[in-house]
């Protein structure tokens, strides 16, 4: 898989999934086109503005899917699988992203078409930045941070939850300097899915890209400082954090949870270059849906590696996009006993999950009706609800009562998981789900033509069958040469005549010998 922006772009366009819009449109009507739409869209003539715009490239699992190379239902599976083998990213001198210098007085944010993605954001916000940081005791760091234009040169910076870059800007501020930060927008997916993905500090995200994409990620180095950015970006912004605290407004901003979040007070960002393609394409990404799908890998792909941890076999793992593929996940487990409970344990621990929900594997758990029933037959409340309290959640949780101002809080919550496994010591025959006879049809039996108004000769052939035990569904598919009625009349003379039987453990027929006359 070639790690390039415009070559998942394509990909996309070849799978149907992003169409190119011709017509000269209005920045002010993107994010709502995108939002009613359920393809991605390619502007390629923006008024106003020289630069084409993109958006929604990541709006469904199948486009997630087709970033890793695998059905939608496995882009937790492979997401785990692939950074496993960590690739070491390879520096470069040249890129089409030098194309464009603006350094200093010539940069102007204002020329990036930036859209308002929702009605009540502070203002445009660039949100598909990768943010490049580095610290001289923990290393680079890569993640993915929402960017307010305030002025032609500056941007807010969400930082009030914890992150690298927060440490990173935290250690900064105390020794009274900038934080040297750069921002690429427009890379491959793998590069944002590694950015989103919440690794330890001190790790590589672009080693992590490199074995999402399954070769090196190409970087080059900044203009105005020492960091070093994807190559393969669409545009680029270099500055630094300016040592400041958190001290201007930032927000309103619609986020992944679909509600629009709080003014909050935040560091600014200072830019101090822009360098871009000469043909580049600014990458908007829309809230919430592109941001819930892209995390949705890291977090199943963590979720089965806790299931591994605690030595229990995860068959699927999903999270669903209602809740930002965040704050709910479901996991089907090949269950042992007592492993119902242990599962939701340990994934209750994964940072931001809340609600918790595990299944047999015998469950779809991507199908919500096959859920509900999940629910509805195999969970005992008493028993089976476990509510951990105390637990850090997420300040987006707009549930989670913080006070907004200056500085941060932790937000603490409660988790609940529920075990929907069948219950140890259950009669497993009661929860053999219906299935319907002959769907592919009805084909000629194993068994000769009976003749059609002989029930008596056919008795004696369903007789011989049910020498091992039958359900009646099987008696109709071997003589399906048969009317169902002389079957049925047959059944009756066997039944007459004493001969059937059964089992109860599993309802089957058997036969009997001759009664007897007396």
């Amino acid at each position: 898989m070639a790690a390039r922006f415009r070559d998942f772009l394509q990909r996309l366009v070849d799978a149907g999934e992003l169409e190119h819009v011709t017509e000269a449109v209005d920045l002010r009507t993107v994010s709502a086109r995108v939002g009613s739409s359920a393809k991605a869209l390619w502007f390629d003539r923006v008024e106003g503005y020289d630069t084409a715009v993109v958006s929604g490239i990541l709006g469904s699992r199948v486009r997630m899917g087709l970033c890793l190379d695998c059905d939608h239902r496995d882009i937790g599976r492979r997401f785990v699988d692939r950074i496993r083998d960590r690739c070491a990213p390879r520096i470069v001198s040249t890129s089409p992203v030098k194309e464009v210098i603006r350094i200093g007085d010539e940069v102007d944010l204002t020329a990036l078409p930036v859209p308002l993605i929702s009605t009540l954001d502070g203002g445009p916000y660039v949100t598909a930045g990768i943010g490049v940081s580095e610290d001289p005791e923990y290393g680079r760091n890569a993640g993915a941070y929402r960017l307010m234009i305030r002025t032609e040169r500056e941007t807010g910076v969400d930082m009030v939850s914890a992150s690298d870059l927060k440490l990173f800007y935290e250690r900064a501020l105390k020794a009274g300097r900038p934080l040297p930060f750069a921002v690429a927008i427009g890379t491959h997916p793998s590069v944002m899915m590694a950015a989103a993905h919440m690794a330890p500090a001190g790790t590589d995200e672009f080693e992590l890209a490199g074995g999402l994409a399954g070769e090196s990620v190409e970087l080059i180095k900044c203009e105005t400082n020492n960091l070093l950015v994807p190559a393969d970006s669409e545009i680029v912004l270099e500055g630094e954090i300016l040592p400041i605290g958190w001290t201007e407004d930032e927000g309103r901003f619609g986020d992944f949870t679909g509600f629009v979040g709080p003014i909050k007070w935040n560091p600014v960002f200072r830019v101090n270059a822009v360098t871009h393609r000469r043909d580049a394409v600014y990458y908007a990404l829309h809230m919430p849906d592109e941001v819930d799908y892209l995390v949705a890998p890291p977090l199943e792909g963590s979720a089965f590696a806790a299931l591994a941890t605690a030595g229990i076999v995860g068959q699927a793992v999903y999270a669903p996009q209602p809740s930002g593929c965040n704050f709910h996940l479901y996991a089907a487990i090949r269950k042992r006993p007592g492993e119902g409970r242990n599962a939701v344990l340990a994934l209750m621990s994964l940072k931001r999950v809340k609600h918790v929900v595990v299944t047999d594997d015998d469950v779809d758990i991507f199908d919500p009706a096959a859920m509900e029933r999940a629910l509805a037959y195999r969970v005992r409340p008493a028993q089976d609800i476990v509510v951990w309290e105390g637990a850090r959640g997420s300040h987006l949780d707009p549930s989670i009562q913080l006070q907004v101002g200056k500085g941060s809080l932790a937000p603490l919550t409660a988790k609940w998981g529920i075990d929907a496994t069948i219950p140890e010591g259950s009669d497993l025959s009661e929860y053999e789900a219906i299935a319907y006879p002959f769907t592919d049809g009805i084909t000629a039996g194993e068994a000769d033509a009976p003749t059609p108004n002989d029930p008596a000769r056919l008795a004696d052939d369903i007789a011989a069958f049910l020498a091992s035990p039958r359900h009646f569904s099987e008696v109709l598919a071997t003589f399906a040469s048969a009317h169902q009625r002389t079957i049925v009349k047959a059944w009756a003379v066997l039944r007459q005549a004493g001969r059937l039987g059964r089992e109860t453990a599993t309802g089957k027929y058997t036969i009997k010998a001759h009664r007897q006359e007396a």
